[in-house]
């Protein structure tokens, strides 16, 4: 069956092109662009659900025919626009944060469809005791006689504000911010300009300590940068919220800017012209911050468990991070709530937490409070499926592919077995390497997939995750339940 697409998603895709075309008009004008970049160019980059070859289904896989990934496309421009109104009622830093009411939006999106299909439901609350929340914030530059606004500034995860006032430094450029790239520059009290690339993901990018290259920003900061200016080597016009600060004690402002925006500076800085950059950056440190995991139950036979875990937070739309992996989520639960009970035979459990980004307290509560002894299988479901992107030339390019994952599995060989076997059975292509962590617990076996490219971005929009991508990984997923089930807990051990 190829996919002819949905009226819903022809209607988002004609709001978000007129949204993000409001957005950027300004700062569009204000020059060049340089190549075919995301998401200034989705009306022509973006790929139709039509467009993804089909996966046909073996007639031994007719059991997850009904497994429908326009069913959980539908479910992700749902999750994607609560992040959308927290735009639309004026949050600068905006998303699907906790304790905010579009965090409660998605969680009684989730609940109510839960209860639908039959699960008992339990709200837990917590408190995060801290959490990092810029405010406002507005940066720009004077080049001669005119003020250049960054439309595209964005304060980095804990980075330092600017305590109430608006500071100002002079513009250097350093390259990608290697060692040798400072010898004999004197960056002191200066506004430090680095060219950051992704490697791959986007909270993951090579002057950040995290990625473990260069350690641009902390090097900057250790020479007395004022402030420090990462430019996201992505073309478009994106907006970037990576983790990676320099640590807080540098006291050192760290924001993020688009490749248009940043190519803009670097043209003026390298026609000799002197750039003062103005950035005013408000921080909110929040503590005690209530909110609520919510954790769905579904009866099986035994007192066993299959469980799921998925994070409900994200930022900007969070389509693949993680409206993905919800609908993924709900898509397993309607498959399982079809069955007759008695031919259930673990439990399924399913529970949503509201804080990955934000100290992942509400999973970490879960995980020591959970009865794990009785676990056939935990499935973390995050980022399912990504349109593959690529760079060409000067372009951001798109594909009709999905994007490879990277994975984990935790337990027995005969359990890796079954899951490399299914997600090859149903086209999900992974890294050729394990990643060595878990995403929940070592406490019981488990797995996960993730892509990891353009999340915490705005290049992270419903029409970058493909419906057939949903549908492989949500058939494999359920295979290998279907699979684990049919072992014992010692097996899968």
């Amino acid at each position: 069956m190829h996919r002819s697409g949905t009226k819903m998603a022809g209607s988002m895709a004609i709001l978000l092109a007129i949204f993000l075309s409001t957005v950027d008009a300004a700062a569009s004008a204000s020059g060049k662009h340089y190549g075919k970049g995301l998401p200034r160019d989705l009306g022509t980059l973006a790929v139709p659900d039509s467009a993804y070859p089909d996966w046909p289904l073996q007639p031994h896989q007719q059991r997850y025919a009904a497994v429908s990934g326009e069913r959980m496309k539908r479910w992700v421009e749902q999750i994607s626009d609560i992040a959308l109104q927290s735009q639309r009622d004026g949050h600068q830093y905006w998303g699907r944060l906790p304790g905010t009411q579009y965090d409660r939006m998605t969680m009684d999106l989730m609940a109510a469809e839960l209860k639908r299909l039959g699960f008992s439901l339990e709200s837990v609350p917590f408190r995060i005791p801290e959490d990092w929340r810029p405010r406002q914030w507005q940066a720009s530059y004077a080049l001669g006689d005119r003020r250049i606004p960054l439309h595209s500034a964005f304060p980095v995860g804990k980075t330092a504000g600017t305590a109430g006032k608006t500071i100002e430094a002079e513009a250097v450029w350093v390259g990608i911010g290697a060692s040798p790239d400072f010898l004999g520059r004197d960056v002191r009290g200066k506004a430090v300009v680095i060219y950051s690339t992704f490697v791959p993901g986007g909270r993951s990018h090579s002057a950040s300590d995290r990625a473990r290259i260069f350690n641009a920003n902390r090097r900057a900061s250790e020479l007395g940068a004022a402030m420090i200016i990462n430019v996201m080597a992505v073309p478009g016009d994106g907006r970037f919220n990576p983790l990676g600060a320099p640590p807080a004690r540098y006291g050192v402002p760290l924001i993020t800017i688009n490749q248009d925006e940043g190519f803009r500076l670097r043209d003026a800085l390298g026609r000799g012209e002197k750039i003062t950059v103005s950035l005013n950056l408000s921080i909110d440190i929040l503590r005690d911050v209530p909110t609520n995991l919510l954790v769905a139950r579904l009866p099986g036979t035994t007192d066993e468990d299959i469980v799921l875990a998925a994070h409900t937070d994200g930022f900007f739309q969070g389509a693949m991070d993680n409206a993905s992996g919800l609908a993924s989520g709900l898509e397993i639960a309607r498959f399982y709530a079809s069955q007759p009970r008695q031919q259930r035979s673990r439990n399924l459990v399913f529970m949503l937490f509201p804080d990955h980004h934000h100290g992942e307290h509400g999973l970490k509560q879960f995980e020591r409070t959970y009865t794990w002894d009785k676990v056939g299988i935990v499935l973390t479901l995050e980022h399912p499926a990504q349109t593959q992107l690529y760079w060409y030339n000067d372009d951001l390019m798109t594909s009709n592919a999905i994007g490879a994952f990277r994975w984990h599995v935790t337990g027995s060989n005969l359990l890796e077995a079954i899951v490399k076997d299914s997600l090859r059975e149903f086209g999900v292509s992974i890294y050729t390497e394990m990643n060595p962590r878990p995403k929940l617990t070592r406490q019981a076996p488990g797995f996960h997939i993730i892509d990891h490219v353009i999340y915490h971005t705005t290049l992270d929009v419903p029409e970058l995750v493909p419906a057939e991508g949903l549908e492989r990984s949500t058939r494999a997923f359920l295979s290998i339940i279907d699979r684990v089930n049919t072992l014992s807990l010692e097996e899968l051990r």
